[in-house]
């Protein structure tokens, strides 16, 4: 089975994961990366924190105004959102408080890290960026060592769950932190640096 046949399966099975520990004030919405279809292998993966009530609407991550602010991003890199990344969350469905939009809990974060893990292994990503503190919690669950580096910046980490793999590690470009003028100025040099990232570790083939 191809990658992305095991990856619709598994995010079929994701509900019913989460419903074994978790059940109060979450919106079940499957929500998932609708260009699937699209991708190159290995893709770059962006892990983001939450659906919100705009992903949940459209069933797709980033789509609000943090996704605006994300595809004016992707733009600076040169690559393409379609094509060359994965998007996806640290936490799969809405967390709500009284219908709005809430952080992930600690304890969500750590039982989906599961699934992330899982998720990683199906995509094999060229690599994985961290975008935002609830992005890096749920992966400090997988790869501890992620606690210690700091953003806006791409690391070679060994790890005992997926080897070698590269990781970077920013801000989420939510719209209260996108204002702030020197998280959008981080947030821009980093994904200015992708596309000269992916040629000199000869990932050529991302590109094509």
């Amino acid at each position: 089975m191809k990658w992305k046949d095991k990856l619709k399966d598994f995010y079929k099975k994701r509900k019913e994961y989460i419903k074994k520990y978790l059940n109060e004030n979450i919106d079940f919405t499957d929500v998932f990366d609708p260009f699937l279809d699209n991708k190159t292998d290995n893709p770059i993966m962006i892990i983001g924190e939450a659906p919100g009530e705009n992903e949940v609407k459209q069933k797709s991550p980033f789509v609000g105004k943090a996704g605006e602010n994300l595809n004016y991003l992707i733009s600076l890199s040169g690559l393409n959102r379609k094509k060359h990344f994965l998007i996806t969350n640290a936490f799969p469905f809405r967390t709500i408080n009284e219908n709005k939009n809430r952080t992930p809990k600690i304890s969500e974060l750590k039982i989906a890290s599961k699934l992330l893990e899982g998720e990683i292994n199906i995509v094999k990503p060229s690599l994985i960026l961290l975008l935002g503190n609830s992005s890096i919690k749920a992966f400090s669950y997988l790869v501890p060592e992620v606690k210690n580096l700091k953003k806006c910046g791409f690391y070679d980490v060994d790890t005992e769950k997926f080897g070698k793999i590269k990781i970077g590690i920013c801000y989420h470009p939510s719209p209260l932190a996108f204002n702030r003028k020197e998280i959008r100025e981080s947030l821009e040099k980093f994904f200015k640096s992708l596309y000269q990232l992916t040629m000199e570790n000869g990932q050529k083939k991302i590109m094509k």
